[in-house]
């Protein structure tokens, strides 16, 4: 198959565009910065999205994959017009040109704002949203009236390179940084290889319709038990002091309807997973030193 994905220099885009590479598919990556890629199956086009589309010397695209946007929250209203908004209607334009079987586009859990439901489904209500919330569901609609569009609401995504609570935590970590910890249920994160599976698994299965679903790892653990899990890993001589639920988030993500295509990683695995990938590339950084 062959695969554009847009944002392809960001670690998420990196993660799924090499699972992609491995399985002998071609891809080709949207950018501004160089992704640092080399395979014969891989080409980079430099190019800004929130600009204008991206004029392809290629006949046809199987699956756009949309990855690039303005992340980073508390940013101004002109920086999400261009990065979110902007970007992703240069995007539908596109995909009306190459016609795609579908574009999966890499959404948010902060589309529904305040969530006052103990499970969050895809059908809460959606109340107050932040500006960063409101683009990204802004972006879906665009999509989903241009193209066949599958969003995926996305929370924390781990990996190399990320950044979050997760990411946070694993530093102070390594570091033996005493923690205070406020306990509450968490599945509020998914590793990306399973967002590259999602991926493969929809084309597999020729699932291209509109459609929206919550993404997070499987199964429910704590807060403090994330913790815990990363400082064994780690080997970390962290002291942690534990508090019970304030300020903390208290409601779950509900995969559900996930679950009916595809079964992602238990959330405890999916933490030890992260761990191991970055105590490995800080062990390659050191040899490379």
């Amino acid at each position: 198959m062959i695969f554009l994905v847009t944002g392809c220099s960001s670690y998420i885009a990196n993660y799924v565009i090499k699972k992609l590479l491995v399985d002998g598919d071609k891809v080709l990556g949207i950018s501004r910065t160089n992704p640092g890629i080399v395979h014969h199956n891989f080409t980079w086009l430099a190019h800004d999205l929130s600009k204008s589309p991206c004029k392809l010397n290629t006949a046809s695209v199987d699956i756009i994959i949309h990855m690039a946007a303005q992340s980073l929250l508390n940013k101004s209203a002109v920086e999400y017009l261009h990065s979110n908004i902007l970007l992703t209607y240069h995007v539908g334009k596109m995909a009306t040109e190459l016609k795609p079987r579908a574009v999966i586009y890499t959404s948010s859990m902060k589309v529904y704002g305040e969530i006052r439901e103990k499970i969050a489904t895809e059908d809460i209500d959606r109340i107050n949203p932040e500006l960063y919330g409101q683009t990204k569901y802004f972006g879906e609609k665009l999509l989903q009236e241009t193209t066949v569009a599958i969003s995926l609401r996305m929370p924390g995504v781990i990996a190399v390179g990320s950044h979050g609570w997760v990411d946070s935590i694993y530093h102070k970590l390594k570091k033996n940084e005493s923690l205070v910890i406020y306990n509450a249920p968490y599945n509020h994160v998914v590793h990306a290889c399973d967002i590259y599976g999602i991926i493969r698994q929809m084309c597999t299965m020729g699932y291209y319709k509109n459609d929206v679903f919550n993404v997070c790892s499987n199964g429910v653990t704590t807060s403090h038990d994330v913790v815990k899990l990363m400082k064994d890993e780690i080997l970390s001589q962290s002291l942690i002091e534990v508090k019970e639920h304030k300020n903390a988030v208290s409601h779950l993500i509900s995969n559900k309807k996930l679950l009916t295509i595809y079964k992602p990683m238990d959330i405890k695995d999916s933490l030890k997973l992260y761990v191991k990938e970055m105590l490995s590339s800080e062990e390659e950084k050191d040899e490379n030193a």
